[in-house]
């Protein structure tokens, strides 16, 4: 992503262009809504109740904690992270819309380590964090000891290890049109030929992957489905994102409808089956925790 501008704002009520952003969804509001907008979306539904108590592990700039204190929550957002953690509060400072917010904090900690003496949470929430975090089997015991009786966890995460032949093959063909049309930033095209082009694809992926030890999916699935009774779990659409990150298309007005037509295409093969879903969101209540 680069250096960022000194005023971006990641909030979601006050999008803009942000130019200087040019591999992030953030650069337009259209891009930023159907990425970010998403993630909030997909999260704020599975709340339980009003006013509750939230925790966000990995809050980053804060998006998701802020919009959900709007909404009358009290939450507490950590990361380890002290950059991303100065621009959330920035932006919760600036908010105009704070007279009428619920209480908002942050905090720099790692939750692997971090002092959960005197705490509990109605609601904690890990969006596209866990895969980063090791051992996740003791950071989600950790979790489960934090959730009060009717507590809940909504884990929403990037599974890498799901990513497959099928999956490639459909970000190669996207990717090529975009690339023949002049519409996709990289420092090197994709070949005519498919199979060596997949092959690289996935071959990159992966070592991505292996590289920045990011959890596989078993290893973050089994400890939810062991510690927390399940209510919900789906597959989401997501390597859209990653052709987000090079796309190019001058016009805005085409822009737009190419990246909602993009989302909506991978959302209609994960439900077919035709390709491997990498995003996962699960949704599980305490099977025991404190009763206060």
């Amino acid at each position: 992503m680069g250096e960022l501008p000194r005023d971006f704002t990641p909030d979601l009520r006050r999008l803009k262009v942000w130019p200087t952003m040019e591999s992030s969804p953030w650069r337009q509001p259209y891009l930023a809504d159907l990425t970010y907008g998403e993630m909030y979306r997909l999260a704020n539904a599975f709340v339980p109740g009003r006013k509750v108590r939230i925790l966000e592990v990995g809050c980053g700039q804060g998006f998701l904690t802020l919009e959900l204190a709007r909404k009358g929550h009290e939450v507490l957002g950590i990361d380890l992270d002290e950059e991303v953690v100065k621009t959330a509060r920035r932006v919760m400072k600036s908010d105009p819309y704070k007279s009428k917010r619920a209480t908002l904090e942050y905090e720099v900690a790692d939750f692997s380590s971090w002092n959960t003496a005197g705490r509990s949470y109605d609601l904690v929430i890990f969006n596209r964090v866990l895969h980063h975090i090791p051992r996740p089997n003791s950071v989600l015991d950790k979790v489960k000891h934090l959730l009060t009786f009717r507590g809940r966890i909504i884990c929403i995460e990037y599974a890498y290890d799901r990513f497959e032949r099928r999956s490639a093959t459909w970000f190669y063909h996207i990717r090529r049109v975009l690339e023949q049309a002049g519409w996709f930033a990289s420092n090197k095209r994709l070949s005519d030929n498919i199979q060596v082009s997949v092959n690289r694809i996935m071959k990159d992926w992966h070592k991505h992957g292996r590289k920045e030890r990011l959890n596989r999916f078993k290893e973050m699935h089994e400890p939810l489905r062991k510690l927390f009774r399940e209510r919900h779990f789906s597959w989401e659409p997501y390597i859209f994102w990653d052709i987000f990150m090079g796309m190019r298309i001058p016009s805005v007005e085409t822009e737009m409808g190419f990246a909602r037509s993009l989302k909506a295409m991978e959302k209609a093969l994960i439900e077919k089956a035709a390709i491997s879903p990498i995003l996962f969101c699960f949704v599980g209540d305490a099977l025991s925790g404190k009763n206060i």
